[in-house]
């Protein structure tokens, strides 16, 4: 009996070492890159929140289970903000997993840009000892051990090349840093070519390759190929080299899409579980708009004095400037003229010709004093 139980203990202290360093069952899913990819937290133009739970059909007990919850939105200026947490369990060893995420985007010109993300949260390790069997004496202090019970600091970098809405290439590093560990070698890089057809461009083809430098696992390729119709209605298919042959569907409606993909194992991954099913429900709010003051309705008489005091205003300007030259600074007055004008066309919906034609006149006159007073 104390052998068992040593064993087990054995086991759970090889297992915490072996996922704290190593979650690439959660980072390998395909249906919410944001989990390991930072940088996409600004790729969608509202709040978008995403559930995904994967897991083995069949297969032994215990085996590795993951439940992962993330909500990202874009910000101003081409950034964004996001949160993930990811949860998973392998028998009685669970590790949470929660970060905060932040992105900036590069334009370069009109086609290319560039996404730049970083994620920082923590990593908790612990034992469920409702789940240790009878064999297992829950009394000895190895149970609360460190190594079976604790919380580091994690954190990760991604970054997302694209061009136009054809080429998509990215990489990420989703556990750079894990507590007291040296930087960590795991690696994700993915590749993507959309290809448009069809009047309005409603079909598309998306060949897709996806290369995983794994820590404690041989290093991972997918060969995959989707497809969909006007972004409603899409299908994946492809080969994980891994020894998994996988299937993908979803449906995207106005505010609500549902993903569903079957990984089918065909190598020694049979020996542990004929197949894995994961699947995602997220949810699509838009975000808060800036609220747009209204124009007031246009008050002809109202408006022409106001045109009328600008005038005046430029009228008194010049004199001032030929009777005492550099008493005043003209081109700072004039600019202030030229920002007023701006704020009556702000502020009224002006559809009178004259009045239109006054204003162009002022304009005009300005910017013809500026450009004498700089030379």
């Amino acid at each position: 009996m104390r052998k068992i139980y040593n064993i087990s203990i054995i086991l759970l202290l090889s297992m915490s070492n072996l996922i704290a360093q190593d979650r690439s069952n959660i980072y390998t899913n395909l249906l919410n890159p944001f989990l390991y990819n930072p940088s996409l937290s600004n790729s969608s133009d509202n709040i978008y929140t995403c559930f995904n739970a994967r897991g083995v059909v069949g297969g032994i007990d215990g085996s590795q289970r993951s439940y992962n919850f993330a909500i990202y939105s874009p910000l101003t200026n081409g950034t964004g903000i996001g949160a993930k947490v990811l949860t998973t369990s392998v028998a009685a060893l669970q590790t949470i997993n929660a970060e905060g995420a932040y992105s900036k985007l590069v334009k370069f010109d009109k086609y290319n840009n560039l996404s730049l993300g970083l994620s920082l949260g923590f990593t908790q390790l612990n034992i469920k000892s409702e789940l240790l069997n009878g064999q297992n004496d829950l009394t000895d202090y190895t149970i609360n051990s460190p190594d079976l019970n604790k919380i580091m600091v994690s954190s990760g970098a991604g970054a997302t090349y694209r061009y136009k809405k054809s080429v998509e290439v990215g990489i990420s590093f989703p556990m750079i840093i894990t507590g007291d560990k040296p930087l960590n070698s795991f690696l994700i890089a993915n590749a993507a070519w959309n290809i448009y057809s069809g009047a309005n461009k409603e079909w598309k083809i998306k060949p897709m390759v996806n290369y995983y430098n794994l820590t404690n696992s041989p290093h991972m390729i997918d060969m995959l190929v989707g497809g969909s119709w006007s972004d409603i209605v899409s299908f994946t298919s492809g080969y994980r080299t891994n020894g998994s042959v996988i299937m993908a569907a979803g449906f995207n409606f106005k505010s609500l899409a549902i993903n569903y993909a079957y990984y089918y194992h065909v190598n020694d991954l049979q020996n542990l579980a004929p197949a894995q099913n994961e699947i995602g429900i997220a949810f699509m709010f838009n975000k808060p708009q800036p609220r747009i003051a209204k124009k007031e309705p246009a008050n002809d008489q109202v408006i022409d004095d106001e045109i009328d005091k600008l005038n005046e205003r430029l009228t008194g300007l010049i004199n001032v400037a030929k009777t005492n030259p550099g008493l005043i600074n003209v081109k700072k007055e004039m600019s202030k003229i030229d920002i007023d004008i701006e704020k009556i066309l702000k502020k009224y919906k002006i559809t009178n010709t004259q009045q239109l034609q006054k204003i162009k006149e002022l304009q005009n006159n300005i910017n013809s004093l500026i450009a004498k007073y700089n030379d």
